[in-house]
């Protein structure tokens, strides 16, 4: 199914609509900050970000939160959008520094691979000193593929790990991009 087929647009956007009793539903209820600094709740961010992944990357975004019976004093819909807006820019900066310690973690694991391989080639090469035979082959051995396995974790960390979170930072990037608005009452159309 296209994207165009299973999402409603508007002026080029493909909307990612989002139905609510009321505005409070949008909110983490354990969460005791105030609405804007409010994280949302993860059932809606899961939404959200589950939504925006099936639509294809090239479309532009439009965030529509409809709310059906909003109790008198309403919250303002600036208050609703900051609120959004400020949930997505937060994990944004929790990816951004999970991103650094990543390259710092990796970073340290590469030099201390790189340390356990240079220790296990130095007593490799150690191993000529003892008699020739299957015992010192079998050691030699044994040490070289120590060495290079010890290597394993940081190269995976330092080639691979990252792209995940590169991956998770656009598609929240791509949220942050979103127009979000604000809808009281019944839907109108299909």
């Amino acid at each position: 199914m296209t994207a165009r087929s299973r999402y409603r647009t508007e002026d080029g956007k493909a909307c990612i609509d989002i139905r609510l009793k009321t505005s409070q539903q949008l909110f983490d209820g354990r969460d005791p900050a105030p609405f804007r600094e409010r994280g949302l709740d993860e059932d809606a961010v899961d939404y959200i970000v589950g939504e925006a992944q099936e639509i294809p990357a090239k479309q532009p975004l439009r965030i529509v939160l409809m709310i059906l019976e909003e109790p008198e004093p309403r919250l303002g819909t600036d208050d609703i959008i900051e609120a959004v807006r400020s949930h997505f820019t937060h994990e944004r900066e929790k990816l951004e520094r999970g991103l650094r310690q990543h390259v710092r973690r990796g970073q340290l694991t590469f030099v201390v691979g790189l340390s356990v391989l240079a220790l296990f080639l130095t007593l490799a090469e150690l191993t000529s000193a003892i008699p020739a035979g299957h015992f010192r082959q079998i050691l030699r051995e044994g040490l070289i593929i120590t060495g290079w396995v010890a290597m394993w974790r940081p190269l995976e960390g330092l080639l691979y790990d990252w792209w995940p979170l590169v991956e998770t930072r656009k598609r929240i990037d791509r949220i942050l991009e979103a127009e979000v608005s604000v809808r009281h009452g019944e839907p109108q159309g299909p």
